[in-house]
């Protein structure tokens, strides 16, 4: 029996958007958490967990007035 884990949904998040800010160096925006939501099938909070990991990582920053940016 193995002890691995399934991801958490919030971390696949942040890794698939991770991935998606690397391979377009022309990427600004972040897709609105409404469309991750309906997308990954989460709830809100889960997507703000997976921003809030970007956001630690130095990879996204968040606007005012909602949204989210790539970092320059």
């Amino acid at each position: 029996m193995t002890s691995q884990q399934p991801q958490s949904a919030y971390l696949a998040i942040a890794d698939q958007l991770r991935q998606e800010i690397r391979n377009r160096p022309a990427m600004t925006d972040l897709p609105p958490g409404a469309d991750l939501m309906a997308q990954y099938a989460v709830s809100r909070s889960t997507v703000r967990r997976a921003f809030a990991v970007l956001h630690r990582e130095g990879l996204a920053e968040s606007l005012p007035g909602g949204g989210w940016n790539v970092s320059p």
